[in-house]
């Protein structure tokens, strides 16, 4: 689809206090950070998972650095897939691999994930461990891993998932649609027989201050952090808006909302949403659209891929494409430099 020259090519960050509008931290979260650190000895592999939309943003270099820092096996899975655009799933994985080249990273979505598919991730995991030195744990027989990751991405939905299959036994962890769900770490759960293998699970962890604005809101577009201020959903359906046309996902949207053309007003999108969702609100004696409604369901939409696969840091991602090629063609003039002199 051609681009509309009136479409915005930043989006304007300036004029809210984004900082004092998301501000998500709880307590357990730093809980959870410290007893995760305290259990390392007895830890033989992490498991963390991450939403595949954002492959970059949310993701906790400190997690990454305090806990696994090259010495115990790490997989990350990087879940709803299937709402990530596919066009920027080996990118995400090249990506990652840059800053942790000996992490394994697997693309899934735990919601549709069959028997083979759970059965090789928890393969690749066992064989890390098995692989890798133990030190202190060398003479235990049993294997105990930590699931850990940002808030809502399926942590306790993939333990569950493992422990129905190996040792048939019913869910024992709590899941739900919302984050903050699980706020402590839980006991030791059995996943495995043979080998015997524990796992726990842990609350989502996020940075205690996030880096930036981008990054706030597309975990706010993720689920990863509520939306505790209705007042911020018009803003947010903003950069939903934003970001569709950004990344050329106009044809979804106008097809929802029955436009005949693109549009980078918000406005005229929350308004065709609260016509045709009868969003509705009484102001004083008269009933008139409820934007605010029509801007949560706008965010909802886009949350579960109504509006096409999308991946959120798809700009990131392509910034690093773009600086491999120019390190690639560098290396070329350089090396055409080098053999003229010869």
């Amino acid at each position: 689809m051609k681009r509309l020259t009136t479409f915005r090519s930043q989006f304007d960050f300036q004029s809210i206090r984004w900082k004092d509008m998301i501000r998500w931290f709880p307590g357990h979260m730093h809980k959870g950070m410290k007893d995760l650190e305290e259990s390392l000895l007895r830890i033989d592999g992490i498991v963390e998972l991450h939403d595949a939309r954002i492959p970059h943003s949310g993701r906790n270099p400190e997690l990454y650095k305090r806990l696994v820092g090259g010495h115990k096996p790490h997989v990350l899975i990087l879940n709803k897939s299937d709402l990530a655009d596919p066009n920027y799933l080996n990118k995400s994985i090249e990506y990652i691999q840059i800053e942790q080249p000996n992490t394994q990273v697997i693309h899934t979505n735990l919601m549709s994930i069959d028997l083979k598919e759970l059965t090789n991730i928890f393969g690749r995991l066992l064989q890390q461990i098995v692989e890798s030195p133990r030190y202190t744990r060398s003479s235990t027989l049993e294997y105990n891993i930590v699931v850990c990751g940002i808030p809502n991405v399926g942590k306790s939905t993939f333990i569950n998932k493992l422990r129905n299959l190996f040792v048939n036994k019913r869910s024992c962890e709590q899941v739900g649609a919302n984050p903050g769900v699980t706020r402590t770490m839980s006991e030791k759960v059995k996943i495995s027989n043979r080998p015997k293998v524990f796992v726990r699970d842990t609350p989502g962890i996020l940075e205690p201050r996030l880096k930036s604005a981008n990054e706030s809101f597309r975990l706010l577009l993720t689920n990863s952090i509520p939306i505790q201020q209705r007042e911020l959903s018009d803003i947010i359906a903003d950069y939903c808006l934003f970001l569709l046309n950004k990344y050329d996902k106009q044809r979804l949207y106008m097809k929802y909302c029955e436009l005949d053309r693109p549009t980078d007003d918000i406005l005229t999108v929350l308004t065709a949403i609260a016509k045709l969702k009868h969003c509705t609100q009484v102001y004083g004696n008269k009933r008139g659209y409820d934007l605010t409604g029509a801007a949560l369901h706008f965010i909802h939409e886009i949350s579960k891929g109504t509006f096409g696969q999308i991946t959120f840091d798809q700009d990131i991602l392509d910034e690093m494409e773009k600086e491999k090629s120019n390190d690639t063609n560098l290396f070329r003039t350089n090396t055409g430099r080098i053999k003229k002199s010869i």
